[in-house]
């Protein structure tokens, strides 16, 4: 029996299903890949931008103010992802 499946065929419906261990035990390590698989992305400081790029604090809160750079709060802390970084190193290249 595929689990996955199962799920994805019938989203919103509710069954009683019995399973074999073997079954739950597959099903639990799919689940585990698919988490793994998305890993999470880095997140860089705000003094790590600003050293990678060479500004000051005010351009960089300009950037994040004029939507130039976007960040992600955690708590009451910034961040920067990854994908930011790459995206204004690819445009300063260009």
């Amino acid at each position: 029996m595929d689990i996955s499946k199962l799920l994805d065929q019938n989203p919103n419906q509710k069954i009683n299903i019995t399973v074999s261990l073997n079954d739950l035990h597959e099903f639990g390590e799919s689940i585990a890949k698919t988490v793994i698989a998305k890993k999470e992305e880095k997140l860089y400081t705000r003094d790590e931008v600003i050293e990678l790029f060479g500004v000051t604090r005010a351009t960089l809160w300009r950037w994040t103010k004029h939507k130039i750079i976007k960040n992600k709060k955690v708590g009451r802390r910034v961040y920067y992802p990854e994908s930011e970084i790459k995206r204004l190193t690819t445009l300063k290249d260009v």
